[in-house]
C-alpha cells in the first residue's frame, strides 16, 4: 500500500461501507453496462466498476495508477447493480479525497478557479469528439463560465460601443 493510501485508508473504509461495497456479488452487470469499453482504448476490467471494487475491498487502499479515473460518473453501474452499491458515489468521495491530499495529475480544474473538473481520460475523449468546442467547454466550470458570460453582457449597458462585443459569444447570433 502506498502512503497515501495508508494515510487515506480509514476514510476509504468508512466509504466502502457507506457506498455498500461489501454488497458486491461479482454479477458483472456494472461491467456489461460501463461505456467505458466503447470509449477508452485501454479499458481493463482493473479500471471498472467491479475492478475498483475488487481492489479497494482487498486492501482499502486507492489504486497508485489513474485507474480510479476512468469512471465517467455516468451512474448506469448504480442504475444496473442489484445489491444497490453505488460505484459513482464512491469513485467521487475517492476522487475528493485523493485531491484533496493534494494528487492532481489524473484530473482537469478549472482555468480560473482551480476547482476539480473532469479525470484527464474524459478530457482527453471529450477533445476528440467536441474539437475546437472543447477548450470553451473543458476549461472552466459552469460557475467561472457563466461569471465570464456576465462580464460579456456588462459590456452591453447603455453607453458602451456595442460594435465592439461579438454576440457569439455570450450565445446570441452575430
Amino acid at each position: 500500500m502506498s502512503d497515501l493510501s495508508n494515510q487515506l485508508s480509514d476514510e476509504i473504509e468508512n466509504l466502502v461501507g457507506q457506498y455498500n461495497l461489501h454488497y458486491c456479488v461479482q454479477c458483472g452487470k456494472c461491467v456489461a453496462v460501463c461505456p467505458m469499453g466503447q470509449i477508452f482504448d485501454d479499458f481493463s476490467h482493473e479500471v471498472s466498476p467491479r475492478g475498483i471494487i475488487e481492489r479497494t475491498l482487498l486492501d482499502y487502499g486507492i489504486p497508485d495508477e489513474d485507474h480510479l479515473w476512468f469512471c465517467l460518473t455516468c451512474d448506469l453501474c448504480t442504475d444496473m447493480c442489484p445489491m444497490g452499491v453505488t460505484v459513482r458515489d464512491f469513485v467521487e468521495a475517492v476522487r475528493s479525497l485523493v485531491i484533496k491530499a493534494g494528487v492532481r495529475e489524473f484530473g482537469s480544474f478549472c482555468r480560473s478557479c482551480n476547482d476539480y473538473l473532469w479525470p484527464i481520460h474524459t478530457v482527453e475523449y471529450l477533445q476528440q469528439v467536441l474539437g475546437d468546442l472543447s477548450q470553451e467547454y473543458l476549461t472552466q466550470c459552469t460557475r467561472c463560465r457563466k461569471n465570464d458570460v456576465g462580464e460579456k453582457f456588462k459590456g452591453l449597458r447603455p453607453g458602451n460601443q456595442i460594435k465592439n462585443i461579438n454576440l457569439s459569444q455570450v450565445g446570441g447570433k452575430s
